[in-house]
C-alpha cells in the first residue's frame, strides 16, 4: 500500500479527467463576502491538477497555485503562477495574499503548521476559503450499480485524512486559530458523467490510487465490468466555507 498522501501523482491524468469542477457560485459567494476584487492576489493551496485554478484565473488577475506533487503540478494551467510547495511550507513572503482557496485539500494538511503558514502569508484581514464536493444524498446516494458500491466497501475504511474531514476535526483546528467564525453555503453541483470519467474518478480516490499496481488494475477492471451504461448521474453538491483573519 502506498502512502495515500503520495498516491495522487500516479493517477494525475485520471484525477484531471474524472474529478468534478466547481460551480461559479462557490467562488462568487465567498469572494463577495471577503471583499475580494479582480486585482486581489489569491492562492490555490494544494491545487492538484488545477481544477479550481482554472476558475480563479478567470476572475482574479493574480493567481498562485501551490502543489507538492510534480505530476499533478504539470497539469495546472500556465495562466497561474505555479509553485512547488506545501501547506506547511508556502514559498511566498509574509502578508502577500488577500485570500487562500483550498479545494479538496484542507483535510490533508498538518493543521497547526499549515494554519500558521496561511496566517503568515495573508495580509491583515485576509480570507480563507475551504471547498469540498460531496454526494448530495450522503455517501450511499451515488447512482451506480450496487456491485460497484460493494467493491468499494471491500477496500475498507477511508484514509485517515478522509476520516478527518468526516469528523469535522478541521473545524476545531480553525476554532483555535486567529480566524473568525466560519460561514458556509451548499451549492448543487450535479450533472452527468461519461463512463470513462466515472472510472477515472474512482481511480483517483486515495483508497484506490494507493493500492499496489496489480491490485489497483484488477480492482478497476472489476469496477469497469459493472459499469455498462454510457453515462451516469452525478449527485454532488459543493460545500463551501469561508472565514477571515480577526481584526
Amino acid at each position: 500500500m502506498i502512502d495515500p498522501a503520495r498516491s495522487f501523482g500516479r493517477v494525475a491524468r485520471e484525477y484531471e479527467l474524472g474529478r468534478p469542477s466547481w460551480p461559479p457560485q462557490a467562488i462568487d459567494r465567498p469572494a463577495r463576502e471577503l471583499e475580494l476584487g479582480a486585482d486581489s492576489p489569491v492562492l490555490d493551496l494544494g491545487a492538484g491538477t488545477g481544477k479550481l485554478t482554472r476558475l480563479l484565473v478567470e476572475r482574479f488577475a493574480q493567481v498562485v497555485a501551490v502543489e507538492p506533487d510534480g505530476a499533478m503540478r504539470r497539469l495546472i494551467p500556465a495562466e497561474a503562477e505555479v509553485l512547488a510547495g506545501s501547506a506547511e511550507k508556502i514559498p511566498l513572503p509574509d502578508g502577500s495574499l488577500a485570500a487562500f482557496f483550498c479545494a479538496e485539500s484542507f483535510h490533508w494538511f498538518d493543521w497547526p503548521r499549515a494554519i500558521g503558514e496561511i496566517v503568515r502569508v495573508l495580509e491583515p484581514g485576509g480570507g480563507l476559503v475551504l471547498m469540498w464536493n460531496r454526494p448530495s444524498g450522503g455517501l450511499d446516494s451515488a447512482e451506480w450499480p450496487q456491485e460497484v458500491r460493494d467493491a468499494l466497501d471491500r477496500l475498507g475504511e477511508p484514509s485517515p485524512p478522509e476520516r478527518r474531514y468526516g469528523s469535522f476535526a478541521w473545524r476545531d483546528a480553525l476554532a483555535r486559530s486567529p480566524f473568525v467564525e466560519l460561514r458556509s453555503t451548499v451549492i448543487p453541483n450535479g450533472g452527468a458523467l461519461r463512463r470513462a470519467e466515472l472510472i477515472a474518478r474512482i481511480a483517483s480516490w486515495s483508497q484506490v490510487a494507493s493500492l499496489p499496481d496489480l491490485d489497483r488494475e484488477a480492482f478497476l477492471a472489476e469496477v469497469a465490468g459493472h459499469l455498462t451504461e454510457p453515462t451516469y448521474a452525478a449527485t454532488l453538491e459543493a460545500h463551501v466555507y469561508w472565514t477571515r483573519l480577526a481584526g
